[in-house]
């Protein structure tokens, strides 16, 4: 009977596309929801316990619990789950362009499970990034489950993107806009239809379970005087600055830091140290942060208040991100551009208090300018801001600072926050080519199994060890690290490798586009080349020859056509 009845479903599946996409945006909202319950709990229980001492306890608490609590998460992570370590978002624009492995059921759970852990235990992070993760594993779930073509597979991951955002924000329209800008960069109809459906399903479910009220409900600010521009623009100006500084420092951080701590579980030992440490200061830096938000967008705070927090949130989000604690870059970029509008709007006001500035006004502007500043999706940023707090009066400043936001931190910093994530991770992605080789790195082509050979190995010994003939053969020093080459006619004679070894006319690195590799091949007039690991290491990591990339391009035309 079942056996009779699957295919039926899978069958119907394909045909009527729509009822499986509300299917997947309703699972999505209820995902959703399930996570921001098991994210209250856990901060209530895990950092607001530790709030709640007093005296010395208390800030042994505070550090201690996030120390901890990241220990816990990385080691777990690493031992069972270690492709849901990297950044959410990058890790989907991955999942999305080339291996949707990376949102398979074992990432996808501990991604659930031990994020909201992370955020309760104090991370100075979002929900936002790691529930996209999860509804778009969802949604690959259903479309596997359903056995849809590849294609359709695919496409799915931009439905599970709107989905998430639109359910953990109730922001529908935000969703599907973020989901064209960052993830598929494009408007197909097909895509934009079904992206369309998934994020009002997630929407209603979120509304169904969890009320629907406006995440960052403000009251409706205002502003007259069309100098008061200009403190706009000083608020795009300063956020273009620090959020295009901020990527930079989160890139060489995150290298400085695997290199003096190579052990995940060590680094996010100290990031939990350095996040206590800044919470005992600035408790309001702790976690997702949302009440602070609010708090400033309802005019609280004061100039230096606000400056504090802007300042130490800044620093702790690097710190965060750089040492691989889990959560999202959403939230955190709102509650930095808040601060940052709130404390130059407060501060207006003490300098010109004739002028009547709203400091309201300046913390929602400065909230969009941040986000598009460190994310890049302008219209995005403009559109969360409005969903998020409900006010439509502030449009034209909110254009002009996320303008002058994006354009000082492109300038800064030429890649996005996920963009620059995803090349740390080792992942390049295609520009827009037809060539099926375009977003394959040359580590995914190379043959990794090289015979090489040693300076000071005899000819007799290398070539009794051979048993399949090469053109070339790579040779190491002792140290190691890679040499030069020798060629097969030259193992013909007497004495040592070192006797003969020649210098190529290119070595590839193996994090380099295939693509450059074969227009330097090209150049060079060679059709194979030894690939390193680096340029400081130089390590033989693998072999590029020409059967190597006929294998590879037929490989990624096939995947096409799945």
């Amino acid at each position: 009977m079942i056996h009779s009845v699957v295919p039926r479903i899978r069958s119907a599946a394909r045909q009527f596309l729509l009822p499986t996409l509300v299917v997947t945006g309703a699972l999505c909202g209820v995902a959703a929801a399930l996570f921001h319950r098991f994210l209250e709990a856990a901060r209530l229980l895990l950092i607001g316990g530790a709030l709640q001492q007093h005296g010395v306890v208390r800030s042994i608490a505070v550090v201690a619990t996030p120390m901890v609590v990241f220990t816990l998460i990385a080691f777990a992570i690493r031992r069972f789950a270690p492709r849901a370590v990297g950044a959410n978002l990058a890790r989907v624009r991955m999942a999305y362009n080339k291996d949707p492995q990376l949102l398979g059921k074992r990432s996808v759970l501990a991604t659930f499970i031990a994020t909201p852990l992370s955020l309760g235990a104090g991370a100075p992070l979002g929900p936002e990034g790691p529930i996209v993760v999860v509804s778009s594993g969802i949604a690959i779930l259903i479309g596997r489950a359903l056995a849809l073509p590849r294609k359709l597979i695919r496409g799915m991951i931009p439905v599970g993107v709107a989905a998430g955002i639109a359910a953990i924000f109730n922001t529908p329209i935000t969703g599907v806009v973020f989901a064209l800008e960052e993830v598929f960069g494009t408007a197909d109809r097909g895509l934009l239809g079904g992206v369309l459906v998934g994020a009002v399903a997630a929407a209603v479910t979120e509304r169904a379970l969890l009320g629907g009220e406006a995440l960052l409900a403000a009251p409706s600010s205002s502003w007259s005087d069309p100098r008061e521009l200009f403190g706009f623009a000083l608020i795009g100006i300063v956020a273009g600055l620090v959020s295009g500084l901020a990527i930079g420092a989160m890139h060489r951080l995150k290298k400085l830091w695997a290199k003096a701590m190579p052990s995940l579980v060590v680094r996010a030992a100290m990031a939990g140290a350095i996040v206590g440490a800044i919470g005992l200061v600035a408790p309001e830096t702790l976690s997702v942060g949302y009440e602070s938000v609010s708090l400033w967008l309802h005019g609280g705070g004061s100039a230096s208040s606000a400056g504090i927090a802007f300042g130490l949130k800044t620093l702790v989000f690097v710190a965060a991100i750089s040492g691989g604690v889990l959560g999202g870059t959403f939230a955190p970029s709102l509650f930095i551009g808040a601060a940052l509008g709130a404390a130059l709007g407060h501060g207006a006001n003490l300098l010109f208090p004739a002028a009547h500035i709203d400091p309201r006004a300046y913390a929602i502007v400065g909230m969009g300018s941040f986000f598009a500043g460190l994310l890049r999706s302008p219209i995005a940023a403009v559109l969360i801001v409005i969903e998020l707090t409900r006010d439509y009066e502030l449009v034209v400043p909110l254009m002009l600072a996320v303008t002058i936001g994006v354009a000082i931190s492109h300038r800064l910093s030429p890649l996005s926050i996920v963009e620059q994530q995803m090349i740390d991770e080792g992942w390049i992605e295609a520009p827009e080519s037809g060539d099926p080789l375009a977003s394959l790195v040359v580590s995914s082509v190379m043959s990794a199994n090289v015979i090489a050979f040693r300076t000071n190995d005899t000819l007799a010994a290398a070539r009794a060890s051979l048993r399949q003939r090469h053109h070339i053969y790579p040779v190491v020093d002792d140290s190691g690290a890679f040499a030069g080459i020798v060629t097969a006619d030259a193992l013909a004679g007497e004495g040592t490798i070192g006797d003969v070894i020649e210098q190529p006319k290119l070595v590839a690195l193996a994090t380099e586009r295939t693509l450059d590799l074969i227009e330097r091949m090209q150049i060079a007039g060679v059709d194979r080349c030894v690939v390193i690991d680096g340029r400081v290491t130089r390590r033989v990591a693998g072999f590029v020859s020409p059967s190597d990339i006929l294998r590879a391009r037929m490989s990624a035309l096939r995947d096409e056509q799945v």
